[in-house]
């Protein structure tokens, strides 16, 4: 019997690269990631640097040409005028007075406090809805067979791909039929039906892999089908459903469109509220930074958190086994 003495890498070695299968290659290529790498965390991270560091200049150093790129003179005027402007429109100036004998007085009438309260209400609403709608649809979507499911499927994937604004008009006739104009309400039912498709794709991923053995093992033990979905699938979802949470929140939160049409000033959520701050040629670009850093605050303390669940919860349905 012949017996094959072919060298099995003779063939890679006649198609050896320089790029790939050298040392000098190799320290070639990671210089040029770690230069690529660089470029494009400078190029995402740069527009929120700029922000803060606004945030702490005077109104006079953001004027400056050319600008600065550390503040010369630290100044946290911007977080004075934000603070001072809430308590005087929230209607608070009368009680720091009597409790610390400071008169507060701003040219700038903004409730900043109120903003993040009305975000908070809409985005925390919007969540609820596109999880607990998305996840029941998701469960029949997963475990039941009937005609026309793959076109549903198809239709709700298709319906992510609708910018907002395409159906800006039909919205506003349906909100004004319902009486729900300049309610926050209608942002909830808005961007809770516009992020429940996701959750249905995101946790029909996690029901599909779930294993058979549990649900019949609940069975076994005369569970009904509701019980099983609420008592044995829901908490093992956890996850995913933290995961879904969080896309629909922050969703909402960002959302500016919609409630800049649906909502007048004093309903107004964080970013229509902080447009506000913008007055054309006499805007005070520190307050506008100070402004959208207090925001930040609640959304990047809550994520930090929660964030280990949203990693998880993304990649829970893409591994089967």
């Amino acid at each position: 019997m012949a017996t094959d003495n072919t060298d099995p890498t003779a063939e890679y070695r006649k198609n050896q690269s320089w790029l790939y299968d050298s040392k000098a290659g190799g320290y070639v290529r990671k210089i040029a990631i770690g230069l690529l790498t660089l470029v494009i965390g400078v190029f995402v991270l740069f527009p929120l640097y700029w922000m803060v560091v606004t945030a702490f200049k005077t109104t006079s150093e953001i004027q400056q040409i050319p600008p600065t790129v550390f503040p010369v003179n630290p100044s946290l005027e911007g977080f004075r005028l934000v603070i001072e402007s809430s308590i005087q429109a929230g209607g608070y100036a009368g009680l720091v007075n009597d409790l610390f004998g400071i008169t507060v007085t701003s040219a700038i009438d903004i409730n900043l406090l109120g903003l993040i309260v009305n975000s908070l209400k809409v985005a925390v609403g919007a969540g609820l809805i596109a999880v607990v709608l998305g996840t029941g649809a998701s469960y029949v979507l997963s475990r039941r067979e009937f005609r026309g499911k793959n076109l549903l499927m198809s239709l709700l994937l298709a319906s992510l791909m609708f910018p907002g604004t395409a159906i800006m008009v039909p919205e506003w006739e349906l909100i004004s039929t319902l009486g729900l104009f300049n309610t926050h309400l209608a942002l909830i039912l808005i961007y809770g039906a516009m992020t429940a498709p996701f959750v249905v794709w995101l946790m029909k991923g996690f029901f599909d892999d779930f294993p058979d053995s549990i649900i019949e093992a609940s069975q076994v033990d005369q569970c009904t089908p509701f019980e099983t979905f609420w008592y044995v699938l829901v908490p093992m979802a956890r996850n995913s459903l933290i995961a879904s949470f969080i896309f629909a929140f922050l969703l909402a939160w960002n959302e500016l469109v919609f409630a800049l049409t649906l909502l007048d000033n004093s309903k107004f959520t964080v970013p229509p509220g902080l447009l506000t701050f913008v007055q054309g040629f006499n805007t005070q670009w520190n307050v506008v930074a100070a402004a959208s850093i207090i925001v930040s605050i609640p959304v990047l303390a809550g994520l930090a958190y929660i964030q280990r669940y949203f990693v998880q919860g993304l990649t829970g349905g893409a591994i089967k086994g």
